[in-house]
């Protein structure tokens, strides 16, 4: 996951997972589709983009190890 990928999880995250849980999956699905409902269209725009920068480096070092970008 890139930056912008765990930001979107932890956004995600910190909705679903505030206190009181309850115990029925149905419960927690309902909170994931309603976290999943907040995220607007920049939040998805800066993950995509930095998800195509990184797709881009990859192709130009032909998967060479790259540790920091």
């Amino acid at each position: 996951l890139t930056s912008y990928g765990f930001f979107l999880w932890r956004y995600v995250k910190d909705i679903v997972y505030v206190p009181p849980l309850s115990q029925q999956l149905d419960d927690l699905k309902e909170r994931i589709s309603s976290a999943v409902e907040l995220i607007v269209e920049d939040m998805l725009g800066c993950v995509c983009q930095e998800l195509n920068y990184y797709l881009h480096i990859y192709r130009v070092t032909q998967d060479t190890h790259i540790q920091h970008l």
